[in-house]
């Protein structure tokens, strides 16, 4: 009877866990061409084939619906950032490897890249637990140490001069983001003034930043 009863409970798990995940599946794909603020739950239930309520049965708002999808965003990028820890290279070049994983993110997950750092939102705090939002603020701070903590290693070799790595990880984060937030948002500008290829302008980016993080002799 337990045995029974468990495997029941097991299948109606896996049921829920691919239901919740083919919402999100939907809402990405919504949210990337809408954007949060145009984007609605009836929009996403539509694209899943699912009745407005069953959303609501799985997820509490739009805003949860969100945050979820950064969360699992940045969990991606995340993994992709630790594979540095596998690479045996000097500092220098452990920074211009993680510039190239994250533009490969961007180019791979460019709709998850646009729900975390591009679609305009209002404070979602209300409406989503703190659980969530702990969890992707946690995620985010753990992709900027894996940068810090390279830098770090680089201070403690003599390849780089002395800087707060943590700032440094910061800077290093903005450049990429702040370049490719541009290169995604002005296209007139991306195209007729500037006339690079986003990827060049990453790898220069970077190379002056690391070329600025280098010990002086």
């Amino acid at each position: 009877m337990n045995k029974s009863h468990n495997i029941k409970a097991e299948r109606r798990d896996r049921e829920r866990l691919t239901r919740k995940e083919a919402i999100l599946k939907a809402a990405r794909k919504v949210f990337f061409a809408k954007g949060f603020m145009n984007a609605t739950v009836d929009e996403i239930a539509d694209s899943c084939g699912l009745a407005k309520g069953t959303i609501y049965l799985y997820f509490k708002s739009k805003e949860e619906i969100y945050v979820s999808l950064m969360l699992k965003g940045l969990s991606l990028l995340k993994q992709e950032m630790e594979k540095i820890h596998s690479l045996r290279m000097p500092s220098d070049r452990l920074v211009e490897k993680l510039g190239e994983i994250y533009f490969n993110f961007y180019r791979k997950n460019k709709e998850y890249f646009r729900i975390i750092f591009l679609s305009s939102h209002p404070d979602v705090r209300a409406r989503v637990s703190h659980e969530l939002l702990d969890a992707s603020i946690g995620v985010g701070k753990a992709c900027l140490q894996v940068v810090s903590d390279v830098i770090k290693r680089g201070i403690e070799t003599g390849i780089f001069r002395k800087v707060d790595p943590w700032a440094a990880a910061t800077i290093l984060w903005a450049m990429i983001n702040g370049t490719i937030m541009s290169h995604e948002q002005d296209p007139i500008c991306r195209d007729e003034v500037i006339g690079l290829e986003l990827e060049k302008i990453l790898k220069e980016g970077t190379d002056i930043i690391v070329n600025g993080l280098k010990e002086r002799s």
